[in-house]
């Protein structure tokens, strides 16, 4: 009995000749696409798959993957509720709900709290040449940022984003930074929720880019910008004050 592989945990890419009709086929053209990391043409495949095949849930499993890969987070948790709804056998449906719950965060419409106009005041360590805050991205992962009032966007180093599954899309947005290296360039994302001590935001744009090992990230304006910032060093603090 030929059996069958799902996407994830490790799955090596299957060669496919070419992209013939049949939901197989395409499945396994699909698998090719996605382990050379082309996740566009992966969803494409897949989801032409699942249209010729539509009673099978590992088709439509396999799409919301791709579709995750491309943090197209609500299409991707539909494909999931798709191959759940086809009762798929259970060492699937377990898979699909591990993936369902790591698609939660960047789909649940959860209220931020309405805070008062309370300063939520965040501890710092020194760094040469500046200031070092303790932040929270996604609700999962801790990291360190430098806090740069100057900086006009956030930057998160390429491992950390790739550690939380945050990537560009198809033809993602470059800007143009200035270090005191002189100029480079980098792609800008969203980082879904970022929280400084109790100050949280959503959605914040930032630019992959390396920061160096001694920091995770920048903490630039599009983060600050939304709160009135104020550092004291002697205290060693940084207070934000939602506007």
């Amino acid at each position: 009995m030929r059996r069958r592989a799902f996407l994830g945990g490790g799955l090596a890419a299957a060669a496919a000749a070419s992209l013939a009709a049949s939901p197989a086929d395409l499945n396994q053209a699909g698998m090719a696409a996605y382990g050379r990391g082309d996740y566009a043409a992966a969803e494409q495949l897949f989801t032409r798959a699942a249209a010729r095949a539509p009673r099978d849930p590992l088709l439509h499993y396999h799409r919301g993957v791709a579709l995750s890969r491309l943090s197209r987070w609500s299409e991707a948790t539909a494909a999931y509720q798709s191959a759940l709804r086809l009762g798929p056998p259970p060492e699937l449906a377990a898979t699909i709900r591990e993936a369902m719950r790591a698609a939660a965060p960047y789909t649940e419409a959860r209220p931020v709290p309405r805070r008062g106009p309370e300063e939520h005041e965040v501890p710092l360590d020194r760094m040469a040449g500046g200031w070092i805050a303790e932040v929270v991205l996604n609700d999962t992962r801790t990291a360190r940022f430098l806090v740069d009032t100057g900086a006009s966007i956030c930057v998160i180093a390429p491992g950390l984003a790739r550690e939380l599954g945050i990537a560009p899309g198809p033809g993602a947005e470059e800007i143009l930074l200035q270090t005191l290296s002189g100029q480079t360039r980098g792609p800008v994302v969203r980082i879904p929720v970022l929280r400084v001590g109790d100050a949280e935001s959503r959605s914040v744009p930032a630019v992959v880019h390396e920061t160096g090992p001694s920091m995770d990230g920048i903490l630039g304006n599009t983060f600050l910008g939304r709160f009135t910032v104020t550092v004291d060093p002697g205290r060693r603090v940084l207070s934000l004050r939602s506007r």
